[in-house]
C-alpha cells in the first residue's frame, strides 16, 4: 500500500467571509481538501445560518447541539468572530489576507466596501491572492446588483420549468439548489485559479453565479432551445417518448426507472424476453425504434401492466441480473441506510454526530477530516495568535468589541 499523501490543499490558508450558503460549501470544499480555512463571523451575531429557525418548513434549531444549516455547510473550519466595522478590526483583517492564498465571500459590493473587504483594497494587501466570489447573476449586465438567494436563481435560470413537469406550472425544489451547486461550482474555479497563480504568481479572480451554475446544469436543456429553437417540454409519463426510458410502478407500490433507450436494440429483445412478453418482439408496432416512438403510449399501457403483477425487489433481480439498465426510484430519505451509498462512503458522520454528503468526487490517497462545523469565535485567540498577536493584545481587541 502506498504512503498516504499529504492533503491536496495542504499549507494553502483560505479566507471565508461568507454567509448562509452559497459561499459557506464553495469554503467548506478546500476545508476538505486540506486547506486551512478561517471562517470569519460577524461580531456578536454570527453567520445568519447559525441562527436561522426552519428551512423549507423544517426545524433547524436543536437543543443540544448546532443549527444544522450551519453544522452542515462549515465543518474543518477554523471560526474567528470578528467585528469588521470596527476600526481596530482593520490589523486582523490585513494580517489575514497577507497570509493567505484565497479570499472567497459572497457578500454584496456595498457590504464589502464598507467592510474594507472588496477586492482592489483585498488586492492591495496581498496581489498574489485568489479573490473568489459567489453571485446571483453575474458580475455584470443590467441584474448584476440584484439581490439574490436560491429562489431568485432558479427562478432566473428556468429551473423552475425544468423540475416541474409542467410547461405551465413553475416549481421551487427545496433544499437550496442554486446555492450548493453554484458553491460547488466556484470551490472548482478557485482550484484553477491556484494552478494559475501558482505557474504565473500572479493573484487571480473567479466568480461564480446561481444564474452561470444552473445554466451548466440545463447544458443539454439550453442547447437544445439555442440551437434548434426549441425547448424540452415536459411529458406525462403515459406518453413518454420512449417508453422504455420511463418510470413505472410495481405491485408494492414502489416505482422503478427503466433506461432503455436509443440504440439499445439489444436490450430491447432481452427486456422482452425476461419479462415474458417475447410476442411485442414480433408485433409490427415495435419492430423498431421509430414504431415503439410511434406507439408509444401503448407499449407504455402494456409495460404498466406487466410490471404491475410482481413487487419491485422481483423485477429488479430479474432485469438486472439479465443486464437491463434499471434502478429503484429512491426517495432521499432511501439514501441514509443504502448500501451502495453506503459502500462508497457517499455519507459520512462528522466528529459532532452530524451526517452528510461527502465530496461530490473521490481522491485516490484522500481522507477528508471529519471535525464538525466550530463553534462561534471558537479560533479567535489561536489565529490571531498564528497572527502574531500577543495575549495582551487580544485581550484589548476583545475589550473594545473588535473581537469576540
Amino acid at each position: 500500500m502506498p504512503e498516504p499523501a499529504a492533503t491536496p490543499l495542504a499549507g494553502v490558508r483560505v479566507v471565508d467571509l461568507t454567509i448562509w450558503i452559497q459561499g459557506p460549501v464553495a469554503a467548506t470544499i478546500l476545508a476538505d481538501l486540506g486547506a486551512d480555512v478561517i471562517k470569519l463571523e460577524k461580531a456578536g451575531e454570527g453567520d445568519f445560518s447559525r441562527n436561522a429557525r426552519t428551512a423549507f418548513g423544517v426545524e433547524m434549531r436543536r437543543p443540544e447541539r448546532a443549527n444544522l444549516l450551519w453544522s452542515l455547510f462549515n465543518r474543518n473550519k477554523r471560526d474567528v468572530a470578528l467585528d469588521l466595522r470596527h476600526p481596530r478590526a482593520a490589523d486582523v483583517l490585513r494580517r489575514l489576507v497577507e497570509g493567505a492564498d484565497v479570499f472567497v465571500t459572497n457578500l454584496m459590493d456595498d457590504a464589502l466596501a464598507a467592510l474594507g473587504a472588496d477586492e482592489p483594497t483585498i488586492r492591495g494587501i496581498n496581489p498574489r491572492v485568489v479573490y473568489a466570489r459567489g453571485l446571483g447573476l453575474g458580475e455584470q449586465g443590467p441584474r448584476a446588483a440584484d439581490p439574490c438567494m436560491d429562489t431568485v436563481g432558479l427562478a432566473y435560470s428556468g429551473f423552475m420549468y425544468t423540475s416541474s413537469g409542467d410547461a405551465q406550472r413553475p416549481y421551487y425544489p427545496p433544499g437550496a439548489l442554486a446555492d450548493v451547486l453554484s458553491g460547488t461550482s466556484l470551490a472548482f474555479g478557485i482550484l484553477a485559479a491556484l494552478m494559475r497563480r501558482n505557474a504565473t504568481g500572479e493573484g487571480q479572480t473567479v466568480s461564480s453565479s446561481q444564474l452561470q451554475s444552473l445554466m451548466w446544469l440545463q447544458t443539454l436543456n439550453v442547447g437544445v432551445s439555442a440551437n434548434l429553437g426549441r425547448p424540452f417540454e415536459p411529458f406525462d409519463r403515459r406518453d413518454a417518448p420512449v417508453a422504455t426510458f420511463n418510470t413505472y410502478q410495481c405491485a408494492d407500490g414502489r416505482w422503478l426507472g427503466l433506461g432503455v433507450g436509443a440504440g439499445q436494440e439489444r436490450q430491447w429483445c432481452v427486456l422482452c424476453q425476461v419479462m415474458s412478453l417475447e410476442h411485442l418482439l414480433a408485433d409490427e408496432r415495435f419492430t423498431d425504434l421509430a414504431g415503439r416512438m410511434a406507439h408509444n403510449r401503448e407499449l407504455t399501457r402494456l409495460f404498466d401492466e406487466r410490471f404491475a403483477t410482481a413487487p419491485a425487489d422481483y423485477w429488479l433481480g430479474l432485469l438486472r441480473s439479465a443486464g437491463v439498465w434499471v434502478s429503484p426510484v429512491n426517495r432521499v430519505q432511501d439514501l441514509t441506510d443504502d448500501p451502495q451509498v453506503r459502500a462508497n462512503g457517499y455519507l459520512f458522520e462528522t466528529t459532532d454526530g452530524d451526517v452528510a454528503p461527502a465530496l461530490p468526487f473521490s481522491l485516490a490517497g484522500h481522507t477528508v477530516e471529519r471535525r464538525g462545523a466550530p463553534s462561534y469565535g471558537a479560533d479567535s485567540d489561536t489565529v490571531l495568535a498564528d497572527l502574531g498577536f500577543t495575549a495582551d493584545e487580544v485581550a484589548d481587541l476583545r475589550a473594545a468589541g473588535a473581537l469576540w
